[in-house]
């Protein structure tokens, strides 16, 4: 896998350096931007920060930068004022203007381009808090929708990135991950009660995990079904996972 993206990152690095050759223009790194995406539970920050580590081992000279899409979802209270919060995660709860801005700004070489940072401890954007990403050689972004057309007729943010990997796994699975990561986010902060999941982690764990369960089936696997798997073949690589997250099947596109 890392060897097919070096080498695209290679290709990618070449036509670039030709076109600002032919226009005679000044040389100026262009980023070589990655994208993870997949469902909600599927793995795909764990899988992001593999991958960044990967590079550091690999590719020593260069700067590698990692970013969440969480940071371009619209705030709680934002969701809430438009009545969007039981469609947190689907397209239209995405700030996709300042998504395609971000992107833009860092394949433009622009310096500390700044972006939302998310948090789930609060389950909501981080206030008076930023992250900057500066010219980095590789910046490896990882969401939900990233191959997803913005509604409204907007750019689609998809256009920067040069690889996107779609991390797969089957529904049995993803649902078990995801209520894996909740009870653990319920152990973590039953002490905790400025934390979103504090009010669940001091109920019966029945009624906690019906509340789950709801979400799970009302929210994430609607975005799934409706939005997030039919961009799956867009993608430039498919990672398929077992149950024990294990890579079972990896297909790369060839055109």
């Amino acid at each position: 896998m890392m060897k097919n993206l070096q080498y695209n990152m290679s290709q990618k690095n070449a036509i670039y350096r030709t076109k600002q050759t032919f226009y005679n223009e000044k040389w100026q790194k262009i980023p070589f931007i990655i994208g993870v995406t997949g469902s909600v539970a599927v793995g795909k920050s764990t899988f992001a920060k593999k991958i960044t580590r990967l590079f550091e081992r690999l590719e020593p000279d260069k700067t590698i930068a990692q970013v969440s899409a969480d940071g371009f979802l619209m705030s709680n209270a934002e969701l809430k004022a438009k009545n969007l919060m039981d469609q947190k995660g689907f397209p239209s709860s995405f700030n996709w203007d300042a998504f395609y801005t971000f992107l833009a700004s860092v394949k433009a070489g622009k310096e500390r381009v700044p972006y939302r940072l998310y948090s789930q401890e609060i389950s909501d954007l981080v206030p008076n808090e930023l992250g900057y990403v500066s010219v980095p050689d590789i910046l490896v972004v990882e969401g939900i929708n990233l191959l997803e057309v913005p509604p409204d007729g907007q750019a689609p943010p998809s256009d920067f990135f040069d690889y996107v990997i779609y991390l797969d796994a089957s529904e049995e699975d993803l649902e078990k991950w995801y209520l894996d990561r909740y009870h653990l986010m319920l152990e973590i902060n039953r002490n905790n009660p400025d934390n979103f999941f504090y009010k669940w982690a001091n109920v019966p764990l029945e009624q906690a995990d019906n509340f789950a369960k709801r979400v799970w089936r009302d929210v994430n696997l609607k975005n799934l079904h409706d939005y997030i798997e039919p961009t799956k073949k867009r993608a430039d690589m498919i990672i398929k996972k077992y149950g024990n997250h294990e890579i079972s099947d990896m297909y790369i596109r060839k055109f």
